[in-house]
């Protein structure tokens, strides 16, 4: 297969110059980076110019931190890794790893990394090795690589999360060009609970299923086909209902074309923010961290009682999209007709022979549809 690289094409076009520079049109079009204070009469960046966010959303837990100066690993993939940990929460202990958009470093995701550990969950934000050139796949394979380093803290014996840790529970999320990372990792890793991409946008680069384009003489295909994103990991995608005013030569690559090419068996939900630009989902807040919070408690946690509130379409969504349902499953009962049997069995098996995966069928949850499960399921009907 012949594959044409060409990195930083399309982000180009984005400001260098600092939030303070703008004047108030050039801020608003910058909404994922900056917002105009009305009493400075100035432009600054998104928190008050601490460039971290505001949270309004923390939960109940007080959570610290653990970095790679007190012992976590260094991985290769990625840059700058922080775990943030709730104290006295639940064990063991679900994760979530994030990552920041293009030109931001781990720090960009200080504001998430801190919601979801104040809400229970081990949160580890990490940046790309190369904030500029680093690729969407390369993001996502830090995003993996991430998922290790939280690994080797639950056997490392001077870790404070050391035996605290769930290793079959992790979720990826990200914030643009992170954000289509996830789906990446979710691409490399069938075994994910989900995914929760903010505001993403993906760079697809295959001459094969992608037309040929130019610039400057140099050939590159890139483009968004379901291909690129078949995998059944549910996932919850934020988009701004104006992004593409912002992001013109992203056309087609936005949360909304995510969504449309996504396998319908795989859980799914845009929400589209109303007015919003590619700042929508950048930091936690109102029902953009209440939705993103109830997505991973139903997959990371199963807590089914949140399932509901994410059918309903949020005040702030101009469209919302969804495909699932919240009907009770049982265990091995992967057509949903509430019974479990040979027809069930024989699903099973197609998925085996297709080489595909489907959450409900894999009844050992270790990420794989095999033999296994095939004899669990024999296992429950016979008991």
């Amino acid at each position: 297969m012949k594959k044409i690289i060409l990195l930083g094409l399309i982000i180009a076009n984005f400001i260098n110059a600092e939030c303070s520079d703008l004047d108030y049109d050039l801020c608003l079009i910058y909404s994922y980076a900056c917002e105009w204070n009305e009493n400075t009469n100035q432009c600054q960046e998104i928190g008050g110019g601490s460039g971290g966010g505001t949270n309004d959303s923390n939960g109940p837990y007080e959570f610290t931190t653990i970095t790679e100066s007190q012992g976590l690993r260094n991985g290769p993939d990625y840059s700058d890794g922080v775990v943030y940990y709730p104290l006295n929460g639940i064990t063991p202990y679900k994760s979530i790893v994030l990552t920041p958009g293009f030109g931001g470093g781990s720090t960009e995701m200080s504001a998430w990394a801190e919601f979801y550990a104040s809400h229970g969950f081990i949160a580890m934000r990490i940046g790309p090795n190369d904030e500029i050139n680093d690729s969407h796949y390369e993001r996502g394979l830090g995003l993996i690589d991430g998922i290790e380093s939280i690994i080797q803290e639950n056997s490392r014996v001077n870790s404070p999360l050391y035996g605290m840790i769930d290793e079959n529970s992790f979720s990826v999320s990200g914030y643009s060009m992170g954000g289509g990372a996830s789906h990446d990792a979710a691409m490399m890793d069938n075994s994910l609970k989900a995914v929760i991409s903010l505001n993403p946008t993906v760079i697809f680069e295959d001459c094969d299923l992608c037309p040929e384009n130019s610039y400057d003489g140099v050939i590159y295909c890139i483009c968004l086909v379901p291909e690129f994103v078949y995998h059944s990991i549910p996932s919850l995608i934020f988009a701004g209902e104006i992004e593409i005013n912002e992001l013109e030569s992203y056309a087609g690559m936005l949360g909304q074309d995510i969504y449309t090419n996504m396998p319908e068996s795989t859980d799914k939900i845009m929400f589209e923010g109303a007015n919003s630009g590619h700042g929508f989902a950048a930091y936690p807040s109102g029902e953009v961290a209440q939705y993103a919070l109830n997505w991973l408690k139903l997959h990371a946690l199963d807590d089914v009682s949140v399932c509901e509130s994410l059918l309903e379409v949020p005040s702030l969504a101009s469209q919302y999209l969804t495909n699932f349902n919240c009907s009770v499953s049982f265990p091995g009962d992967i057509n949903d007709d509430s019974l479990v049997n040979v027809q069930d069995i024989i699903l099973i098996v197609n998925l085996i022979l297709s080489y595909e995966y489907d959450n409900s069928a894999d009844l050992n949850f270790d990420g794989i549809v095999n033999v296994q499960d095939i004899v669990l399921i024999v296992n429950i009907i016979l008991s």
